[in-house]
């Protein structure tokens, strides 16, 4: 249509917008009564008919009062009328009134949003000759803003501007609502500004465009300069102004703003009311927002919803649920927007009852064919532990769409029926990129990480681009696995895809990228992350303390304390436990004693797990038991057995004891405390306190956990367990000939197995046969078989790697000049050339 709005030599038809009449036909027309009283289509047609008995509708002025009076009218019935009746008009070839005619067709057109017909007639005005006037280009610009023609509507400025007409206001204004519409707000800025004259008009055009536009800072500093300049604002302008301080949450600007209102004495209606209590909603001023509500007299319906539906966005359900009972009480009649906001109110707080008398209202008023009211049943049933009722109206819904489904898939995941939830998810007819970030995240949730990266491949293979949330649960995966090259090809997948890296998904690719054992990319994220939260600071700090570099982990705490940055509980755990894995006991604990005091932040019981853990490594076992009965909160399972785990290491059956007397009065089924106590009198010898806790773990049905070791070859994760051997591997003969290589290598180097560390009543030689097999061991095997000279090898195992395991990498990374990297369930070791990142201190 763009290359159509081509000007065609043109002549006047008519001076000016006004409808030529004629002294002679207004009198005899008058009789039969005036076209412009007509108040329906029908009037229209039957006055039309008296006036063509008396052979009158032929003339210029009569046709040009029908079309007008018919295009006032707005309707699709009313149009098409006027339309036959100007095509009729046109047949005859006449010319007088043409452009009038035109006029409020083109105006007709664009009022009742058939815009391409008010487009098109402005083709055939100019096609026609007929020169447009500053009445006809309003309204073409109109129809060209409720469309988008943006070209169509360029090309109406640029014609407007050859004849002189730019400096109307009327036009100005209405290009300036063009490029607003159209999102140019540039190119209507220089309209603004290149404005002779501007009325309240021009600049809430400007400022309403703005607010629209995505660009609320610009439209409130606008209203500020319109109100330095003298123009006093009218409510269309102060909803646009309220609504835009609401979108930027500036609860100082929201201030000020109406602090302008009431010193300018501007008379708040119902529209400015409810903008108003959105801004102090949005803005976190509840109580200001319900004051306003309680002081508004007459209600409305939309005010109602407004206060309604950011309750229920903020979380606070209850008073979600006590307005919607004064509304049932004393105000409008609620309706589908409100039964939303009640039904996920009701959610929110689990509560089926309220939630059934929606369910009944809804029923009542025939309101349940809305999918979304269905939907948001589904949702309210489903946490409120009432899957059948849920499943009830799922089974009901006519039209059933994918939140439906996705609906009642999100309910059985959060009931842990995860059968019922893939039943669900591989029943759908069609699936969202919501259903699969539900079931990727649930994956994660369970600890399934490889099943969650194999469900991501084959929604790649789907055609589905993942977006921030499924990156940052693919992320998570990563992390837990310890997959570097899976972290490397998720990284560069978010880059090329350029997937928004907002704070959270940056602060997933830190920790990522940290448990793979790589933090030099973990910080090189952090430093390219445009904004930090504590999480973000807490995951580098995380990384730093996982590779074993306290100094790194300090500096970046000291750091976010001088940015400003306020601690919180998750940043001093890692701070902490940085300070214990390279035994930085004082600064440790001056940290620990300056939570209360200066961050006012009070230590919980994990911070004085990690304060027993700094102590028990030092070797300060005495100062690490005066410390757990200090404590304000009774030891759990974990305090004991972190003390437990440092007299293993310092060999200090005494202080074990006592933890175990502790222990045994604890109901705890964590399987680690029973069998570090079983290592400890092991070590000592002590054969028979081993065969009792053994003997109670047997009686409580506790088995112990295998040692198990994973590594990433190619793409692919192989796992291998302790002690048993790898018969089922595809290159069982491959590695059980690498170890025996390996063995003789570090025998000859001077290696001697530390026996110490296999904890059964067995000779010498089985014991040497047990750590041989050790998982960490055989996955080192492997990774020296798969991978090429000069690859790293990455290893994740489950449980703490002994003492005869660190032995074995430090010297193999030595003699096979390969760099090693082991995260164990504590922390990472990085093995070259026969050293260990922690100094043998973990």
């Amino acid at each position: 249509m763009a290359a159509l709005l081509q000007l065609c030599p043109m002549v006047s038809a008519t001076p000016s917008f006004v409808a030529p009449t004629n002294q002679n036909e207004t009198e005899t027309i008058a009789p039969t009564g005036s076209l412009r009283n007509c108040k329906t289509i029908n009037e229209v047609k039957q006055l039309h008919c008296d006036i063509t008995k008396k052979g009158l509708s032929h003339r210029p002025s009569t046709v040009t009062r029908l079309i007008s009076t018919c295009a006032e009218m707005g309707t699709f019935q009313s149009l098409d009328y006027a339309r036959k009746a100007f095509n009729l008009f046109l047949e005859d070839e006449e010319t007088k009134g043409l452009l009038f005619m035109y006029n409020s067709l083109i105006r007709g057109y664009a009022s009742a949003g058939l815009s391409d017909e008010a487009i098109s007639l402005y083709v055939q005005m100019v096609a026609q000759g007929i020169l447009p006037d500053k009445f006809t280009f309003p309204f073409a610009l109109s129809a060209c803003s409720k469309i988008g023609a943006f070209c169509e509507g360029v090309q109406l400025h640029g014609w407007l501007v050859k004849m002189g007409l730019e400096e109307d206001a009327f036009i100005g204004n209405s290009l300036i609502h063009f490029y607003a519409e159209c999102g140019d707000l540039d190119y209507g800025r220089k309209v603004f500004d290149g404005m002779l004259e501007r009325n309240i008009v021009s600049w809430t055009s400007l400022i309403c465009g703005y607010g629209r536009k995505h660009m609320p800072k610009e439209a409130v500093s606008l209203f500020f300069e319109m109100v330095a300049a003298g123009i006093k604002p009218n409510s269309v302008t102060m909803v646009c102004v309220i609504s835009a301080c609401a979108k930027l949450k500036d609860l100082a600007l929201s201030e000020r703003v109406c602090a302008y209102i009431e010193e300018s004495g501007l008379m708040v209606n119902t529209l400015m009311v409810n903008a108003l209590v959105d801004m102090y909603m949005k803005c976190g001023a509840t109580d200001a927002a319900k004051r306003l509500f309680d002081e508004c007299v007459e209600k409305s319906l939309v005010l109602y919803n407004t206060i309604l539906s950011n309750y229920v966005r903020q979380g606070l359900a209850s008073e979600a649920v006590s307005v919607m009972g004064e509304m049932l009480q004393q105000g409008p009649r609620p309706d589908k927007v409100t039964m939303l906001s009640a039904i996920s109110a009701c959610a929110q707080l689990g509560d089926s009852l309220s939630g059934k008398c929606c369910h009944g209202y809804v029923l009542r008023n025939g309101l349940e064919g809305w999918d979304t009211i269905s939907n948001a049943m589904i949702d309210m049933y489903m946490k409120c532990g009432q899957q059948e009722m849920a499943c009830r109206i799922f089974d009901n819904m006519l039209n059933r769409t994918v939140v439906s489904w996705n609906s009642l898939i999100s309910g059985f995941i959060r009931s842990g029926d995860m059968k019922s939830a893939w039943k669900m998810f591989n029943e759908m007819p069609k699936s969202d990129l919501v259903s699969w970030n539900t079931m990727i995240g649930a994956l994660v949730q369970e600890s399934k990480f490889e099943e969650a990266i194999e469900l991501f491949r084959v929604m790649q293979t789907e055609g589905i681009k993942g977006d921030r949330v499924t990156m940052v649960e693919v992320a998570s995966a990563c992390g837990y696995l310890g997959a570097l090259d899976l972290a490397k090809w998720t990284h560069a997948y978010i880059e090329k895809n350029e997937i928004n890296c907002d704070m959270r998904l940056g602060t997933a690719l830190v920790d990522m990228f940290a448990r793979c054992g790589d933090p030099q990319s973990a910080m090189t994220v952090f430093n390219t992350m445009a904004r930090r939260d504590v999480s973000a600071w807490t995951a580098a700090i995380g990384a730093m303390a996982m590779e074993g570099n306290g100094e790194g982990a300090l500096e970046l705490f000291d750091d976010m304390l001088r940015q400003g940055v306020k601690p919180d509980e998750v940043v001093f755990v890692a701070v902490l436990t940085a300070c214990s894995h390279v035994g930085r006991l004082e600064q440790g604990r001056d940290i620990f004693m300056s939570m209360q005091p200066v961050h006012g932040i009070s230590p919980h019981i994990v911070h004085y797990g990690c304060m027993v853990d700094l102590l028990g490594r030092a070797g300060r076992l005495e100062e690490a038991v005066d410390l757990v009965k200090s404590m304000p909160m009774e030891p759990n399972d974990v305090i004991w057995g972190t003390l437990l785990a440092a007299c293993r290491t310092h060999k200090n059956v005494e202080v074990a004891a006592y933890a175990a007397e502790q222990i045994s009065k604890l109901t705890t089924q964590r399987t680690g405390i029973h069998v570090l106590l079983s290592n400890i009198y092991a070590s000592a010898g002590k054969w028979d306190d081993v065969a009792k806790v053994r003997l109670q773990l047997k009686e409580k049905g506790i088995q112990k956990i295998p040692g198990s070791s994973s590594i990433e070859i190619n793409g692919v994760i192989h796992e291998f367990t302790s002690g048993g051997d790898t018969d089922t591997h595809t290159e069982k003969s491959h590695i059980a000939l690498m170890l025996q290589e390996i063995n003789g290598r570090l025998r000859d180097a001077g290696h001697v197995p530390d026996l110490d560390n296999v904890l059964l009543d067995v000779d010498d030689k089985e014991k040497e046969y047990l750590l041989s097999r050790h998982s960490d061991k055989v996955a080192i095997a492997f990774g020296l078989i798969g991978t090429g000279q000069g690859v790293p090898i990455r290893v994740v195992k489950n449980l703490r790697m002994c003492s005869d395991c660190h032995s074995f990498a430090k010297l193999v990374s030595r003699i096979y000049d390969r760099e090693i990297i082991v995260r164990d369930n504590n922390r990472f070791h990085f093995f070259s050339q026969g050293l260990c990142s922690c100094s043998d201190y973990w």
